[in-house]
C-alpha cells in the first residue's frame, strides 16, 4: 500500500513538472514583450510581468528581444514637408529629410526648432543643404515657436522617439538645434533632458538668469553656442554669461561670437561663415553612455532620470513653467531647486551628494556594476555657505547585492524606446528615514496602498463612515511602515 502511495505521489509530481514545463514552452516571450510595450493598461502590464515571472523567463532572454526588435526602416529617402504627428489629441505638422545611406548603417539626426513666425517646412531646406544631405533633419512646427512651453516640450520629445523607432537613427547621435525662439527651446529641452542628446546647438538666442540654474545638467552634453555681438533681440551679455558658467564648471562648451550684421535683423541670424565649423563639430560628437559623474538640478515639473540617476522627491520644490499658446496659465509655484551629484567612485562604489532631496534612485546594468558583488552607496547632504556648497557627513546608506528585475528593464525601454539606454535594476534611497529599498515588488505594493488610501480619505468626509475610514488608514500606515522596513 505504501509503495502504491509513493508511486502515485511520484506520478503526480512528474505530471505537475510536465505541466509547468509545457507552460514555459507555450509562453511566447516576444508576444508578451510586445503586449507590454503596446498597452497603456497598468493591469495588463502587471499580468505580463507575472506570466514572465511564473514562466521563469530569464532576464537576458527578454533583454535580447529588446535589443533585436525589428523596428528599423530605411524609410522614403529625401525631403517630406507635409507630415503630421498626433500628440495628446492634437495634430502638429513637421518636415523630415532622410539621406541615402548604406543598408543597415545608422544615421545621425539633427532636430531644428524654428523661430517666431517660422515653420518646420520653411526651416528644413537650408539645414539639409548645410549638412550636405548626409544627416537626417527633423523640423517640427509649433505656434509662435514657443518651444519653452510644456506642450511643445512633450510633443518634441514624443516626435523624436517616433522617428528613432521608425527609422534607422543612431540614438547616440541625436542633436537639438534652434535659432531665436528655437534656441530657447534647445536650451530648455536640452537642459531638462540632456541625456537624450549628443549635443545642443543654440543659435541667436538665450535664456534668463533664473533658468541658468539648470545648466548644471549639461555636464555630459556638449553645447555649441553661436551668438551675434550686435544681436538686437537677445543681449550678448546673456550668452557670455552662459559661456562663463559652463566654462567655470569645465563643461564641454564651444562659444562662437560673431560681429556680422544681417540686412533684416542686425546680428540676429546664422552667418554662412559659421556653418563649416559647426558641421565639423557635429560630426565629432557622440552621446556618452553611463558617464561616471551625473550632475543635476531639478524643479517639480522635471524629475525624470538623467543617465543612471533620478531625483524622485524633493523638499518644497518650485514649479517653474513659462506660458505658451496652448498653456497660457500654467500652474506655477515658488520654492526650492534640488541638487543631486552622483559619482561612480570605483567598482560597485557610488557616492551621492544633494540638497533638498527626499528620495532618489540609481539605475544599474552589467556595464556599470558586477551583480555578483555587493553595491555600496554613500550619501552626503550639501549645505550652502555663502555661494559655496559644502558636503556634510558621509553615510553608508546601502551595502548589499542588487537583483535584476524585469519590471525595471521593461518600463525603462517603454519610457525611452532606446536600446542604448537599458538598465537591469534600480535602488531607491529614501533619505528622510535613511531607508533603502530595491525591491520593485515592494514599491508597487506601496503604490497600491497609496491608491487604496484615496477612497478611504473620501469616506472620511462622511460622518457615518469616518471611524471606519480612520481605522483603515491606520492599518495602511502600519502595512506601509512594515514594507519600508522589510
Amino acid at each position: 500500500m505504501n509503495i502504491l502511495k509513493i508511486s502515485l505521489i511520484l506520478l503526480f509530481a512528474v505530471a505537475c513538472s510536465a505541466v509547468q514545463e509545457s507552460a514555459k514552452v507555450r509562453l511566447d516571450i516576444k508576444a508578451e514583450v510586445d503586449l507590454f510595450l503596446s498597452t497603456q493598461d497598468l493591469e495588463v502590464e502587471n499580468q505580463v510581468l507575472k506570466r514572465l515571472q511564473l514562466g521563469q523567463i530569464q532576464h537576458e532572454a527578454v533583454k535580447s528581444i529588446l535589443l533585436t526588435r525589428a523596428k528599423k526602416s530605411p524609410g522614403p529617402t529625401g525631403l517630406q514637408e507635409n507630415l503630421q504627428v498626433t500628440h495628446n489629441g492634437k495634430n502638429y505638422p513637421y518636415a523630415l529629410f532622410l539621406p541615402e545611406s548604406p543598408k543597415g548603417e545608422k544615421i545621425p539626426l539633427v532636430v531644428v526648432l524654428h523661430g517666431m513666425g517660422g515653420s518646420g517646412a520653411n526651416t528644413i531646406p537650408a539645414w539639409v543643404e548645410r549638412l550636405d544631405k548626409k544627416v537626417a533633419v527633423l523640423c517640427p512646427t509649433y505656434p509662435m515657436g514657443a518651444w519653452w512651453a510644456r506642450p511643445a516640450e512633450e510633443m518634441v520629445l514624443s516626435l523624436i522617439d517616433h522617428i528613432r523607432e521608425k527609422y534607422n537613427i543612431d540614438s547616440d547621435r541625436v542633436f537639438l538645434a534652434g535659432l531665436s525662439n528655437g534656441a530657447i527651446g534647445a536650451y530648455m529641452i536640452g537642459m531638462f533632458y540632456p541625456d537624450r542628446f549628443a549635443g545642443l546647438i543654440p543659435i541667436a538666442g538665450s535664456i534668463t538668469p533664473r533658468y541658468m540654474h539648470f545648466l548644471v545638467n549639461l555636464s555630459n552634453t556638449p553645447i555649441y553656442m553661436i551668438q551675434g555681438a550686435h544681436d538686437p533681440i537677445f543681449p550678448i551679455q546673456l550668452s557670455r554669461r552662459i559661456h562663463k558658467i559652463l566654462s567655470d564648471m569645465k563643461y564641454p562648451v564651444r562659444y562662437r561670437e560673431h560681429a556680422e550684421k544681417g540686412k533684416a535683423h542686425g546680428g540676429h541670424f546664422l552667418p554662412e561663415s559659421e556653418i563649416p565649423a559647426m558641421v565639423e563639430w557635429i560630426g565629432k560628437q557622440r552621446r556618452r553612455p553611463n558617464p561616471d559623474v551625473v550632475r543635476m538640478t531639478r524643479e517639480g515639473n522635471h524629475l525624470g532620470a538623467i543617465h543612471w540617476a533620478q531625483l524622485t522627491q524633493g523638499r518644497n520644490l518650485a514649479l517653474l513653467e513659462l506660458p505658451g499658446p496652448e498653456s497660457p496659465n500654467p500652474v506655477k509655484r515658488d520654492g526650492k531647486v534640488a541638487t543631486l551629484f552622483a559619482t561612480r567612485k570605483g567598482p560597485n562604489q557610488f557616492e551621492v551628494m544633494g540638497q533638498h532631496i527626499i528620495e532618489y534612485e540609481l539605475y544599474f546594468n552589467s556595464e556599470t556594476i558586477d551583480f555578483d558583488k555587493p553595491v555600496t552607496i554613500t550619501t552626503q547632504k550639501l549645505q550652502v555657505h555663502g555661494s559655496t556648497l559644502i558636503p556634510g557627513e558621509k553615510k553608508t546608506i546601502y551595502k548589499k547585492k542588487v537583483e535584476k528585475d524585469l519590471a525595471v528593464l521593461l518600463y525603462g525601454y517603454k519610457n525611452f524606446r532606446d536600446t542604448n539606454r537599458l538598465y537591469d535594476a534600480k535602488v531607491s534611497i529614501l533619505l528622510e528615514s535613511t531607508l533603502a529599498h530595491s525591491s520593485p515588488k515592494r514599491q508597487r505594493a506601496i503604490a497600491m496602498l497609496s491608491r487604496l488610501n484615496e477612497p478611504l480619505q473620501a469616506l472620511s468626509s462622511g460622518s457615518g463612515w469616518r471611524a471606519l475610514a480612520d481605522a483603515g488608514q491606520k492599518f495602511l500606515v502600519k502595512v506601509q511602515s512594515f514594507l519600508l522596513s522589510a
